[in-house]
């Protein structure tokens, strides 16, 4: 029997790893390709699963063994996205670079994200066939959805993205997204990702677990169930290409985040984590995250929906090693100096407060007052949540594609503060003309603009100049004025993230 062969991209990471195990379940069915950095690290890793001993000595070279083909290189070299991609089926592709290292690097973000997306693009219409047959999965992410708290906080497909400030990984997973959906390749799919539950709590401490309020709203999925979804790809039916959808572990794994972090503190022997945290080292807005309102649909092609949130902590529980300890035996006013200093650091919130950083308490709190004016743990959290509506996209999402006529484009155009300029729609994949209200002239297909949220990309972030926006985009509006006032006025550059470095 002849194999289809798959390229998997980010073997490395958290959900590109658990994929690469469910293909090697899967090797009487699949020959594998994987396209991974030649580090020592990595080398060392991979060199057990090739069957043979790692000694490739080149850094642009090829190790094969064991139905396994690991081609050492990088996303952002061309001509070694060439070689991983030649004669390949299918090409499952979630690496990037992510938070909170892509916020401050955002150059090599967009180098690996958006241009090694590209350099897939292209190596899949360099094939014999010019990628007819290719099949391409993209993991984009939740992030690409911005701030999206109550009452706002459930999410679809389709809703504008308006990713947070200084959010420059999202930024990326945006650009990337477009190339994907408007590259033109007869198989493709974008998969926005939401928040990956792994074993190793203890590691995802950093200053970053500051800039989520409290009220934040996740639907995580567990690592072994992305991995697993990313390959059921690969049995999709013929309707499942050319979409967008939301992946998450389903509404068993729906939480927020004050009730994440009593249980995950829990874990790590803290105890209750108000304990050892103040109310105002949490910020008030800005981030990302929320509930999907239509994650079932990708789970109805995938049947990924196999874990909830109960099975991630006894997943952390499991592979607790000596952090277990950390709470139970060091005095919890040492723990609380220990996580103090992590909120007190240049990309903490309490370090933009004590080095008066406006930008960022501005973009995170409102105001300094907002943050002055924070109260102790005397909050009710148990109230957070409140009213609930799902956003307009601007036409009637009851119509089939073919229902589909120019009216309902210019009446989504309209919504957007913008115009359709185009006179004749064929289908939802032709690409069309479009003017913001800005005046500026871009183009994008309908599957872009009405299924995938997206509009002028030179309105895009960087640079953040949203309340401009939110004031003649009402589609736009909807999620900037759920958390900020109409008398905002602020603006975040390209280079703002060179704040905290």
């Amino acid at each position: 029997m002849v194999k289809d062969k798959v390229l998997l991209t980010g073997a490395s990471g958290s959900m590109g790893n658990a994929a690469f195990h469910e293909l090697l379940k899967r090797k009487e069915r699949y020959y594998v390709v994987l396209l991974v950095r030649p580090s020592k690290k990595n080398r060392k890793y991979f060199a057990e699963y090739l069957g043979v001993k790692n000694s490739v000595s080149s850094n642009r070279s090829v190790s094969e063994g064991d139905g396994l083909k690991v081609v050492w290189g990088d996303l952002i070299n061309p001509d070694d996205v060439l070689r991983a991609v030649e004669g390949c089926d299918y090409v499952l592709h979630p690496a990037a670079l992510i938070s909170p290292a892509a916020d401050h690097n955002p150059e090599m973000a967009k180098k690996i994200n958006v241009d090694g997306t590209n350099n897939v693009i292209a190596a899949i219409k360099k094939q014999p066939d010019h990628g007819e047959n290719t099949k391409l999965v993209y993991v984009g992410s939740v992030a690409e959805y911005g701030d999206r708290l109550p009452p706002v906080h459930r999410i679809r497909v389709g809703d504008p993205l308006v990713p947070s400030v200084y959010d420059f990984y999202a930024t990326t997973k945006i650009s990337a997204e477009r190339a994907v959906i408007e590259s033109g390749l007869m198989y493709w799919v974008s998969i926005r990702q939401t928040y990956i539950g792994i074993p190793k709590a203890f590691t995802l401490l950093d200053s970053i677990m500051f800039h989520q309020p409290l009220d934040q709203h996740v639907e995580l999925i567990l690592d072994k169930d992305a991995g697993y979804g990313l390959v059921k790809c690969l049995d999709a039916p013929e309707r499942f290409w050319g979409n967008i959808y939301n992946m998450s572990g389903g509404p068993s794994c729906r939480f927020v985040y004050h009730q994440y972090l009593l249980n995950m503190m829990n874990l790590l022997g803290m105890g209750d984590y108000r304990r050892v945290m103040d109310r105002n080292w949490f910020c008030l807005r800005n981030f990302h995250g929320g509930w999907f309102e239509d994650s079932h649909v990708l789970d109805g092609f995938l049947g990924h929906w196999r874990s909830n949130l109960d099975d991630h902590y006894q997943q952390v529980e499991e592979t607790k090693y000596w952090y277990s300890y950390f709470g139970k035996l060091i005095p919890k006013f040492l723990v609380k100096r220990f996580l103090r200093n992590m909120a007190s650091a240049k990309n903490g919130p309490l370090g933009w407060v004590l080095s008066n950083n406006e930008g960022r308490i501005n973009a995170f709190f409102g105001s300094k007052k907002n943050w002055e004016d924070i109260s102790g743990w005397d909050v009710d959290e148990n109230k957070f949540g409140g009213s609930v509506y799902l956003l307009d996209h601007g036409y009637d999402e009851s119509k089939l594609e073919n229902e589909f006529n120019l009216e309902d484009l210019k009446q989504a155009a309209g919504f957007r503060g913008g115009e359709c300029l185009s006179e004749q729609f064929v289908d939802f994949k032709k690409i069309l003309k479009w003017k913001c209200a800005f005046g500026h002239l871009f183009e994008g297909s309908p599957t872009l603009i009405l299924k995938g949220g997206h509009w002028c990309p030179k309105c895009n972030a960087p640079p953040w100049d949203y309340d401009k926006i939110a004031a003649k985009n009402p589609f736009f509006a909807q999620v900037y004025y759920s958390n900020h006032s109409k008398d905002e006025s602020n603006y975040y550059n390209e280079k703002s993230y060179e704040d905290i470095l």
